[in-house]
């Protein structure tokens, strides 16, 4: 029996935890029809539970801090075929990526994982601020750091007046997320790893919040470095792009419940199931294993 491994990555806050939470719930309560089915799970898998449960109550789901952190692994297998499917979620939180970056050196552990990939379910967010912006947009939005006119009197006014610049200390975590994401792409398709996802699902998450384009339009605009990464590699590493709301709109933490949120309304959904959104290559409205199964190959 045949057994594709996938890798779940992205950094803090992009979804992940929550895409997590619903597939399990959609897989496990079978309300809706689903393109793969919830396959063999041994051992102990309470932890899928407790953030379903919150999930299906309505709460924010939050991941655990990284000191207590539960690895998340779902299995999948689609009706009368022979394929296991395991998901296996990691959890890069930035000070990874910016280690990762700064270094050049990867955890043991994070190799390994990269190492039994054959598929890459690459989770960003859509609320994420934009972080690509250019020299000239910079200089656009900081008309103050532009020097003072200085009046021609005669003299030599850079004598007094001008002063050597130093050069500002690098910080690897303000470097724009799309260029670490990229920048660990290629260093584990380049020597000593070598290694390359057989293909590539980029998940959008929080698609809720952004604006009414496809999804392949929003990563052209917004992450324009990633797309054209994904897309210079496509002939080796093919790729999709979808949209996802996991969780249908906001919600409160379930120690804050007064918090201004969706909840309410989101609650009047009978289905819960039909809270999740999946917009893109002729996904159902609340399938999120569309993307899982073509990420497989199985697609027909």
């Amino acid at each position: 029996m045949a057994k594709v491994n996938h890798m779940v990555m992205g950094v803090q806050s992009s979804g992940k935890t929550t895409f997590a939470a619903a597939l399990w719930y959609l897989i496990d309560s079978r309300e809706l029809d689903t393109v793969l089915r919830k396959g063999l799970h041994n051992g102990d898998f309470q932890y899928l539970e407790t953030i379903a449960d919150n999930w299906a109550a309505g709460w924010q789901v939050i991941r655990t801090p990284t000191d207590a952190h539960e690895p998340i692994r779902i299995n999948l297998k689609q009706p009368g075929g022979e394929e296991d499917i395991d998901l296996n979620f990691i959890d890069l939180s930035g000070e990874t990526f910016e280690r990762i970056f700064a270094t050049r050196a990867i955890d043991a552990r994070v190799e390994s994982l990269f190492e039994a990939m054959d598929g890459l379910l690459l989770f960003v967010s859509a609320i994420r601020k934009k972080d690509d912006m250019s020299i000239l947009d910079i200089g656009l939005a900081m008309p103050e750091a532009m020097p003072p006119e200085v009046e021609d009197d005669g003299e030599d006014p850079q004598a007094e007046t001008l002063k050597p610049v130093e050069d500002p200390e690098f910080t690897p975590g303000k470097t724009p997320q799309q260029v670490q994401i990229v920048d660990l792409l290629q260093s584990i398709a380049d020597a000593p790893m070598g290694l390359r996802p057989s293909r590539i699902a980029v998940i959008i998450s929080a698609w809720d919040k952004a604006p009414p384009v496809m999804p392949d339009i929003w990563l052209k605009d917004r992450m324009p470095l990633l797309y054209q990464y994904l897309a210079n590699h496509e002939l080796a590493v093919p790729f999709r792009i979808y949209g996802v709301s996991a969780q249908g709109g906001s919600l409160p933490k379930r120690e804050k419940p007064d918090t201004p949120s969706q909840r309410t309304e989101l609650l009047k959904v009978k289905v819960a199931g039909e809270r999740i959104k999946v917009v893109g290559h002729g996904a159902r409205a609340h399938d999120l294993t569309h993307p899982i199964q073509w990420l497989s190959g199985l697609e027909d």
